[in-house]
């Protein structure tokens, strides 16, 4: 779905969740569970080709916020309604309830795996593992 878009399958992750939210680096990074430099360095790009843009943070001086472009958002919702459209060929049958409770389910257990994760960062920091 990406073919023509000029942009890798990274960067479409990192714009779709800049898409949904204004957030810093280190917060995107977290949500992707992606390393911050990795994180970075995809910003970097996505900046370089006019899709994303830094906004003051007023929370914090130094960790801008991270925005869309005008570009950038059309790109995504482009490649957004592609994607749509190819699955709904291939997954027709599949009614909005499905699909929602299914969501719901994801959500979920990624909650889970990212409470999980913490709870063993802050093992290994304790030096409890």
């Amino acid at each position: 779905m990406l073919d023509g878009a000029g942009i890798s399958v990274a960067e479409r992750a990192v714009l779709e969740l800049f898409c949904l939210e204004p957030l810093t680096v280190p917060e995107a990074a977290r949500r992707l569970s992606m390393k911050r430099q990795f994180v970075l360095r995809v910003v970097n790009g996505l900046m370089d080709k006019h899709l994303l843009e830094k906004r003051p943070n007023p929370e914090h001086r130094r960790a801008y916020l991270c925005t869309p472009t005008a570009a950038g958002l059309d790109l995504f919702e482009e490649i957004h309604r592609r994607e749509v459209e190819m699955l709904h060929a291939l997954l027709g049958d599949i009614n909005q309830t499905e699909v929602v409770a299914t969501l719901r389910v994801m959500t979920r257990v990624a909650t889970a795996f990212e409470q999980l994760a913490g709870e063993l960062d802050e093992a290994v920091d304790s030096g409890a593992l």
